[in-house]
């Protein structure tokens, strides 16, 4: 369940304003949990303005939800490396260098495709997060051209759960944010391991760990 919930997008759907006003009183923020409690030793947050707590917060969820999907695809990538439907097996070897072999074969298709894919998320993203220029100059006299968010705007909210696994009530949450905040640091902190190890003796994970042998047999369908 933890990791569903980690991968599940807030919504704002039912929740109350006293879920919304406290995302951001550091000392009781979603991602605050034992041993260290408030964790700041180098004082980063420190004289920070609740926009740009707002701000780091945003990109630390982004980057978390990137690298949960990414350790995920990096052992999935190399567990199925034989047995690809469209590549056959055609792509083999550490994860760090798959990107590049599926787009030697593909003629640069597959670049192409996945640059599309994030542009098309980012701008859905912006749209969802951002306020336009106009909006912010309405709202504060002192505007100097610089992005914010929406006013009421809920970290992470996208507006995306299609299987409903958000709780309605505010210690559900509450709850389930701190289990997504934390499972993206651990995966930011596992991918950098991962993609570090691959690098430093060229193996992929599993051929690390001595379990490549386990894998499937090849099959080729010859689309690529």
């Amino acid at each position: 369940m933890a990791i569903a919930a980690a991968f599940a997008p807030v919504s704002r759907v039912g929740r109350s304003s006293s879920a919304m006003q406290m995302a951001f009183e550091l000392q009781s923020a979603p991602g605050i949990t034992g041993p260290f409690g408030f964790f700041d030793p180098l004082g980063l947050s420190a004289g920070k303005s609740d926009g740009e707590l707002k701000k780091w917060r945003e990109a630390e969820i982004k980057h978390g939800r990137v690298a949960m999907l990414a350790a995920a695809g990096i052992l999935v990538g190399e567990g199925v490396e034989f047995s690809t439907p469209l590549f056959g097996d055609k792509l083999v070897g550490p994860a760090i260098y798959q990107f590049q072999e599926a787009d030697q074969l593909t003629g640069f298709g597959f670049a192409a495709f996945i640059v599309g894919l994030i542009g098309t998320i980012e701008a859905y993203g912006i749209r969802k997060t951002w306020e336009t220029s106009e909006e912010t100059a309405a709202r504060d006299k002192s505007y100097k051209n610089v992005a914010q968010m929406k006013e009421g705007y809920i970290n992470g909210d996208l507006g995306f759960d299609p299987l409903g696994l958000t709780p309605k009530d505010d210690a559900g949450f509450f709850a389930m944010q701190t289990k997504e905040i934390n499972n993206g640091r651990l995966a930011m902190i596992g991918v950098a391991g991962m993609l570090v190890q691959e690098l430093v003796n060229g193996k992929g994970i599993f051929e690390n760990l001595g379990l490549e042998q386990a894998l499937p047999k090849a099959f080729d369908t010859g689309l690529i």
